[in-house]
């Protein structure tokens, strides 16, 4: 009897690879956005959730949202946990926001984003150790240790929002600056490394508790409780009002200097 099998002929073989290339070239793009759009969600979830514990933090301290500690000098201390073993979890820092909100929600995963990189840095970048606090959030300062009835917009005032990498430091980001008296002023409000987790856009916490995708050229200045005109240092720079939304961080430099007065019951 003919056995009437045959092998593939080199032109059907790589007809086959040529359709398999085509099928990866366009199913690999769309399974990296549902990746992507799931690193999203999660990092909404976790944003919530240190939201919600703020306010239960809050309704066990007299009202009083959660604070930051200040040097000897009466700054605040902006990046809480630096060069320490554990970062803002260690015993020998002071009080920071994310340390004192971590037993309302028992889960140290809840400050990391899962889309933000871990940074390598030795001094302060990510510590892979049991119990490290490692986190990848920026508090507003200008509403860190004030009374939750001072807010007039607390549904429009952030509370916390992405970075861009995973350290280990509760950072703070605008800075109040303290010592420089009446009115209250904070710097730091135009930076570029905040609010560009998912290309143009970031996941914002508010103070009322919600959460939500934004795009980060959508942020007016008021929502980080900032009255009347933002300004800033550099010949570059122009005074605007606080109305107006924030720099392209693709293209604007990191504007350390741009400053403004802060009062979060008048925006």
């Amino acid at each position: 009897m003919q056995n009437t099998k045959r092998a593939f002929t080199l032109i059907e073989l790589l007809v086959v690879i040529a359709i398999i290339a085509i099928l990866a070239a366009i199913l690999f793009p769309v399974f990296a956005q549902a990746k992507l759009a799931a690193k999203k969600a999660s990092d909404l979830s976790n944003l919530k959730q240190q939201a919600t514990s703020a306010i239960m933090y809050q309704a066990d301290n007299d009202d009083v949202s959660v604070a930051q500690f200040r040097d000897a000098g009466g700054w605040l201390y902006w990046f809480a946990g630096s060069g320490k073993n554990l970062g803002f979890m260690d015993p020998t820092e002071g009080n920071n926001w994310s340390r004192e909100t971590m037993p309302y929600m028992k889960n140290l995963d809840i400050f990391m984003n899962p889309a933000a990189p871990r940074d390598g840095d030795v001094n302060y970048g990510y510590r892979n150790v049991s119990g490290a606090g490692n986190g990848s959030y920026a508090a507003n300062g200008n509403v860190l240790g004030i009374s939750q009835t001072s807010y007039s917009d607390p549904a429009n005032t952030i509370y916390l929002v992405d970075k861009a990498t995973t350290t280990r430091e509760a950072i703070v980001q605008p800075t109040p600056l303290y010592p420089l008296g009446s009115p209250l002023i904070a710097n730091g409000i135009d930076i570029n490394w905040v609010g560009i987790s998912f290309g143009s856009k970031a996941n914002y916490a508010f103070c009322d508790g919600h959460a939500k995708t934004l795009d980060r050229k959508g942020i007016q200045f008021r929502m980080y409780g900032i009255k009347g005109t933002v300004h800033c240092f550099r010949p570059a720079c122009i005074d605007v009002p606080n109305t107006q939304t924030m720099n392209d961080p693709k293209t604007n430099g990191n504007f350390w200097d741009t400053w403004g007065e802060v009062d979060v019951s008048g925006i």
